[in-house]
């Protein structure tokens, strides 16, 4: 065969490679090239789980589609999904992450990744390298810091009504009276509102989503009826007098639905601002940028010391039916939580732990502390 090799090259001149001699020599010693590999990138994994995944909320669906296409297809998008690993890979883009977002931000990536890596389990691989390995309490993500919810007291709750705009002074009043979301307040339209009988209810029925569109809640238990006291039955009839059914109870200025951004930014803050104020000792801005936010420090009781969310209304109105002596269920069935499990994780704190008659019990059976100072005072015998 090297014979044979030698001459074929003769006759050639040369010009021609070993591949080719040992082709023309012997077709079955041809090397061939390994086939292409069938796993697919994580780039279009996420885009075929992005097309399928049809069990979500229009609005959760377009969440998940941000956070993939911001930050997990631009930073790993090119690495075929089984070669994913937590050493190469993994750890390197959460410390990434770490340094650009907030903890929470963190973990919503990370959790969003996990469900797509779930799904590729086992077709291209054997396991999810997003799980916790095994022996360690977690994935290594940064600790969250937990948001403390601001409960107003009544004067506080009447500082920032009268610093609202009238453009959501009755939505802030709905929202403190009601405890229902924003996004549940915004999409509420006229006939959902029944004001004829004994007890006047608002019905929850659709909510304004973070695109503009509207959708159905979330969960069963979120679709209910919220009973309605005098005063927000009478701030209801005004409302919706000579309106349609189909109009939006909480318009914005141009009648249509509220985007909730510039709800925020052009009414929410600014009331949260100017709630913050003193009116005898207002702040001393530093510049016209930090005029608006600037707050004041004074000890007057005129002001809020704190800058709530609009969430925290939802969380006021529980602590004011709270202190009115509701019972958690109904509390639970107002706020539509699934379980009351989570009424209580969330607003268990607020309860008071034994009423006047409990403690005065409990006194009766606690030791006294004079009788043990009597003791070490008396003096010793002769």
């Amino acid at each position: 065969m090297a014979l044979a090799a030698k001459t074929l090259a003769e006759s050639r001149h040369h010009r021609i490679s070993s591949g080719e001699v040992y082709a023309a020599l012997d077709p079955r010693m041809i090397i061939q090239p390994p086939p292409p590999s069938t796993t697919p990138t994580l780039r279009d994994w996420i885009e075929r789980w992005l097309t399928l995944k049809i069990d979500v909320a229009a609005s959760t669906h377009a969440e998940y589609a941000r956070l993939l296409r911001h930050r997990v297809i631009a930073d790993l998008g090119d690495i075929p999904v089984d070669q994913i690993s937590r050493f190469d890979h993994l750890d390197p883009w959460k410390a990434g992450l770490a340094k650009d977002l907030a903890a929470a931000s963190v973990h919503k990536h990370w959790a969003v990744l996990s469900l797509v890596m779930r799904d590729v389990v086992p077709h291209y691989r054997a396991d999810n390298p997003l799980d916790r390995p095994l022996g360690q309490r977690g994935n290594g993500l940064p600790r969250l810091t937990p948001y403390r919810a601001y409960f107003l007291t009544t004067e506080e709750a009447q500082i920032l009504l009268d610093a609202c705009p009238e453009q959501i002074h009755p939505l802030i009043r709905a929202a403190l009276g009601t405890g229902m979301r924003l996004g549940e307040l915004l999409g509420l339209r006229v006939g959902s509102v029944h004001l004829d009988g004994p007890l006047p209810t608002v019905r929850v029925e659709q909510t304004l989503q973070g695109d503009g569109s509207f959708a159905e809640p979330k969960t069963q238990a979120s679709r209910r009826s919220v009973t309605l006291t005098g005063s927000l039955t009478e701030l209801f009839a005004g409302l919706i007098h000579r309106r349609r059914r189909s109009d939006l109870v909480f318009a914005a200025p141009r009648h249509g639905p509220w985007n909730a951004h510039n709800l925020r930014q052009r009414f929410w803050y600014p009331a949260i601002s100017a709630a913050q104020r003193c009116p005898e000792h207002p702040p001393a801005p530093s510049s016209p940028r930090a005029a608006r936010t600037a707050a004041s420090t004074c000890d007057c009781p005129t002001y809020l010391y704190q800058r709530p969310r609009f969430h925290d209304l939802r969380h006021s109105h529980v602590a004011f039916l709270i202190d009115a002596d509701w019972d958690f269920y109904a509390i639970q069935r107002r706020l539509g939580h699934a379980s009351i499990k989570t009424t209580f994780d969330i607003y268990g704190h607020l309860l008071g732990y034994g009423d006047e008659q409990h403690l005065s019990k409990l006194e009766l059976r606690l030791p006294t502390a004079p009788l043990r100072d009597e003791r070490r005072s008396r003096p010793a015998d002769p």
